[in-house]
């Protein structure tokens, strides 16, 4: 595991572990986040490390550094030339502060849509390998796939489809998936969820489904 990796990872069992303690309530009448979900343990660490392998590849690459050439014998080097100091600009306010509706649906960063398609992928080619499952099947995949209990709701059946929602929140993130299986056909829709409220609790725009197979 990457030291960073490491880091990131005892930093935010630290943090949400003192979260874990409490049931404070928000806007919505709902519990915390991080009083719903267990942050410590060698299955919350599994968990982190699949969300990062899944979402690595979406996250830019910082450009390589370029060495400095080696003055010439006898010729002064040259000092760098200062960058402009980049303009002051207030913060954009967050669409998850506390004047706006926590329900609302959040706004996903591009690496997070990304990984998104990926976690798409994943459950539906294990879902492919099980025609018309039932919710405990469904269940069964996804836990197979990695994803905790805790952030799993359902799998549940309903007017003849197995619907589920799994919340891949960690970090500071947004995105959770809405996930329906009907027959051999099975939809994912990614969305975002303010840190307040659960996945299920969201009230989400226009749907559109990101992936499917028939």
């Amino acid at each position: 595991m990457p030291l960073a990796l490491c880091t990131v990872l005892l930093a935010a069992c630290g943090s949400e572990r003192g979260g874990g303690e409490q049931e404070g309530k928000d806007g919505a009448g709902s519990r915390s986040v991080a009083a719903r979900t267990p942050s410590e343990g060698p299955e919350f660490i599994e968990f982190m490390e699949l969300l990062d392998s899944v979402e690595e590849p979406c996250v830019p690459q910082a450009p390589a550094t370029v060495a400095p050439e080696p003055s010439e014998p006898g010729r002064p080097r040259t000092a760098p030339t200062p960058l402009p100091a980049l303009p002051s600009t207030p913060p954009v306010p967050d669409a998850t502060g506390s004047r706006a509706d926590p329900r609302a649906e959040v706004a996903l960063s591009g690496v997070e849509k990304c990984a998104a398609r990926a976690h798409t992928r994943r459950i539906t080619d294990a879902l492919e390998k099980t025609p018309d499952p039932t919710p405990d099947q469904v269940g069964e995949a996804l836990r197979g796939l990695g994803y905790l209990d805790e952030r799993v709701d359902g799998p549940r059946r309903s007017a003849g489809r197995v619907g589920f929602t799994l919340d891949l929140r960690i970090m500071g993130g947004h995105l959770c998936l809405g996930g329906t299986v009907t027959g051999a056909r099975t939809a994912v829709l990614p969305y975002g969820a303010s840190p307040r409220v659960t996945c299920r609790e969201v009230r989400r725009s226009a749907p559109g489904v990101m992936s499917s197979r028939a």
